[in-house]
């Protein structure tokens, strides 16, 4: 019995140390495909405006300033943006935060290229009067327009497919 006692001890450890192993392999691929990901994309500042350029699918992303100046007064977001490599995105999506606390902020045209909202995009923008979506939208992140409490007028097309959770919640 001591014998089966000490076998079955020493292939228990050996079965947590291959899970061991395996959950490790898991994690460093996960990095590694989390880090290739951050590689192709790129912040650049074109017309006042911050970008992450994905040079691998040739779009770009309006996102947060990350100077932290919260954007403000009426604004025009091109469909198309030349960056430093001189190659021209177009911009696709407005990312997760983009003008997340632009209190300040009054209107913005959303170009006919974007196809998403992220995620708080304009959480608690409380001077954003109204805003129209255009019909290349299928989908408004959770929180999209979360305080927007100055928001009287919204138009939102049918190709909106997907509302996140607390879209419009004050």
């Amino acid at each position: 019995m001591i014998i089966n006692k000490s076998f079955s001890s020493s292939l228990a450890k050996e079965e947590r140390f291959g899970s061991l192993k395996s959950l490790v392999l898991l994690v460093v691929i996960a990095i590694l495909a989390t880090s290739n990901t951050y590689a192709q994309a790129s912040f650049e500042t074109i017309g006042g405006l911050s970008y992450l350029i994905y040079s691998d699918a040739k779009t770009a992303a309006i996102t947060f300033n990350p100077s932290g100046e919260k954007y403000s007064g009426d604004i025009v977001v091109p469909e198309k943006v030349k960056a430093s490599d001189e190659v021209e995105y177009p911009v696709t999506a407005f990312g997760d935060n983009a003008f997340d606390n632009c209190r300040e902020l009054k209107s913005v045209t959303i170009p006919s290229s974007v196809t998403s909202l992220g995620n708080n995009c304009f959480y608690n923008c409380r001077g954003l009067t109204s805003i129209t979506i255009p019909s290349s939208v299928t989908s408004l992140g959770s929180e999209c327009f979360r305080d927007c409490s100055g928001l009287t007028s919204i138009t939102i097309p049918s190709s909106v497919t997907s509302l996140g959770d607390y879209c419009f919640v004050l």
